[in-house]
Formats: structure tokens, C-alpha cells, sequence
């Protein structure tokens, strides 16, 4: 038998097109900007200015990405969302510059942490939930249960 190798292909970006990254270093000297700044409306600006617009890219990537879309169904994209960047919002304070990690990639685990438990939870209430006008979600674990009728 001979082995067929497989030559691929690799997609090099033009040197000519500076990528825009949606996480970049001011990004993070933001999230830095606003863990030192005392007063709440300097924290509010620098956070409406510098680091709302990256939390809300950086989670709608991630549920398009590990598809939580599809858990979630169609109706509670925006409330998903919403919800995971005010997690987020809440956790600014967790991350420490000094421990020598990137807030990007702090952050992003903090969003994949919370995208998941969330849908676990949804999972967990969706095989709890039983509809009378469904006989077939009565059907737990290969035993069904009859529904009388008089």
C-alpha cells in the first residue's frame, strides 16, 4: 500500500490589508484605564468608549462560533448576549494585568465559561419540561408512559 500524501493549500493574507481586530492592546489599556479610574462616570465613559464595543463582538463571535444558537433557540439570541457581556461586566475587576495574561484571552474564557453553564441549564430544564399536548416528550429513557382516555 503507498501512503498518498496531500498537499494543502495555505492561505496567506495579503500583506497590504491591516487586519482590524475587534480586541486589541487598547482594548486592554482601557480594561486597565478602568480598574484604576476612582469615579463612576470616567468608569462609565471609558467603558461605553474602549470596552462595550469588544465584549459585545467577542460574545456574539462566541455564540456563532460553538453554536449556542442552537440551544437557545431563535427568540433569545439578544437576552443570551446581553446577558453574557453584563457578565462580563461584572468580572472586569477578576482580571489582574500583572499576572502576565492578555484580557482578551482572560475574557474570552470567562465568556465560553458562562455561554456553556447557561446552556447546560437550558438543556437541564428542557428534559424536565413535559408538554400534555405532546405525547412523545412523556418518553423518558426508552420508557413511555400511556396517556388514558375515557
Amino acid at each position: 500500500m503507498a501512503i498518498k500524501k496531500i498537499k494543502r493549500r495555505r492561505r496567506r493574507k495579503s500583506k497590504g490589508t491591516p487586519s482590524k481586530l475587534y480586541f486589541n492592546e487598547s482594548t486592554q489599556t482601557a480594561i486597565i484605564a478602568y480598574q484604576n479610574e476612582s469615579t463612576l462616570e470616567e468608569k462609565h465613559t471609558i467603558y461605553v468608549t474602549g470596552i462595550l464595543p469588544a465584549f459585545d463582538k467577542l460574545v456574539e463571535n462566541l455564540i456563532f462560533i460553538h453554536g449556542f444558537t442552537k440551544s437557545f433557540g431563535a427568540g433569545s439570541y439578544e437576552s443570551l448576549k446581553s446577558d453574557c457581556v453584563s457578565f462580563l461586566y461584572e468580572s472586569i475587576h477578576k482580571w489582574d494585568p500583572e499576572r502576565g495574561t492578555k484580557a482578551f484571552s482572560y475574557f474570552n474564557v470567562v465568556a465560553i465559561n458562562f455561554l456553556t453553564i447557561e446552556s447546560r441549564i437550558l438543556l437541564k430544564i428542557q428534559r424536565r419540561s413535559a408538554f400534555i399536548d405532546d405525547p412523545d416528550s412523556f418518553i423518558n429513557k426508552g420508557v413511555s408512559y400511556a396517556v388514558r382516555s375515557k
